[in-house]
């Protein structure tokens, strides 16, 4: 597994774009405030805020940076204009950004195939200017974990079939690169969709013996093992096993409880702080023992503009929330990172 790209096992998605006029965090209070929890490296979802790039670095934090995929067409096209602001951006900051995410999930279904056609030639075309320009960025693309069709048991791990040929031209440009794999993974989503299926406790990392699932002679208790597995499983057989497996994102949203029974405090704080000492504890998952898993938390901060596509939840996973009568982002709940 190769950590020497990341300066911690643990890192956090930082966003403030969907936070409302009047509540939207400062880079300099994010910075101090992801600062103070221990985190090392941030990922954010854009290149081009400057401002949040250079508080971050000023606090010696380490930054990924991200191409949204609006831009991907522009880069698959090499358009002079959008590369040059992409690569300048990695080279005034080349000591501190140690990789850059071309797309976020751009193969997700939701996309109806926008992204699709493009994604390869974008990842091409950056890798292509990074080394122009003599940096040693490297290139990934965190995928939504709908990216496997199927993945129970982890065993029989397999890419969804319409986009197996652009995910492993994808490997293909990550290995030659000596980067890594990134998924999404959101146990909370599965569990909610799957309620009869899929028990709260195997999604907690809380779950007695009689919800640990077998498969051959690997034994899952909890789904984050499972899902992680069945990815390096499916890459594995399709000849891709070396490829480190990063998780771009993994969280758990605090409401609206109302809605979502499972949404709550109690479980977001138990589910990422059991979530952070596993991925650090370097004990890895069945099928990969003895390794740390770099994981980055979703997300800092609660994004209340957030589009709500896919439900409610998605205004509140943020570990801080913004408190009106202090006019700050305070902590929900206490999180030892």
């Amino acid at each position: 597994m190769n950590h020497s790209i990341f300066e911690s096992t643990i890192g956090v998605n930082f966003s403030n774009t969907f936070q409302s006029t009047g509540k939207q965090v400062s880079a300099v209070m994010a910075a101090a405030q992801i600062k103070a929890t221990g985190v090392k490296t941030v990922k954010m979802f854009t290149y081009n805020q400057t401002d949040c790039i250079s508080a971050f670095v000023k606090e010696g934090l380490q930054v990924l940076v991200d191409i949204p995929n609006g831009d991907l067409k522009a880069c698959a096209n090499n358009d002079t204009a959008t590369i040059n602001a992409i690569i300048k951006v990695l080279s005034d900051y080349s000591t501190t950004i140690p990789m850059v995410c071309v797309g976020n999930e751009p193969l997700g279904g939701w996309w109806n195939n926008a992204y699709a056609p493009d994604l390869v030639d974008a990842l091409k075309n950056i890798k292509s200017a990074i080394a122009a320009k003599g940096l040693t960025t490297r290139v990934t693309v965190p995928f939504n974990y709908a990216i496997m069709g199927n993945s129970y048991p982890p065993s029989a791990g397999t890419f969804n079939g319409s986009l197996k040929n652009t995910i492993l031209d994808v490997c293909a440009i990550l290995k030659e690169d000596n980067s890594v794999f990134m998924v999404n993974v959101y146990p909370f989503i599965t569990q909610k969709n799957q309620p009869n299926n899929v028990h709260l406790d195997y999604c907690l990392f809380t779950a007695g013996e009689k919800h640990w699932v077998h498969d051959g002679s690997y034994t899952y208790k909890n789904i984050f093992d499972a899902m992680y597995d069945a990815l390096y499983v499916t890459l594995v057989n399709n000849g891709y096993g070396s490829l480190p497996i990063v998780i771009g994102e993994a969280g758990w949203p605090t409401g609206p409880t109302a809605t979502y029974s499972t949404a709550t405090k109690a479980n977001a704080r138990t589910f990422n702080q059991n979530l952070i000492n596993h991925c650090k504890s370097g004990n890895g998952t069945p099928r990969n023992p003895n390794v740390r898993i770099p994981c980055f938390i979703f997300e800092m901060y609660d994004e209340d503009k957030k589009p709500t596509d896919a439900g409610l939840f998605e205004q509140h996973w943020g570990v801080y929330r913004y408190n009106s009568q202090s006019e700050n982002y305070e902590a929900k709940y206490s999180l030892a990172w």
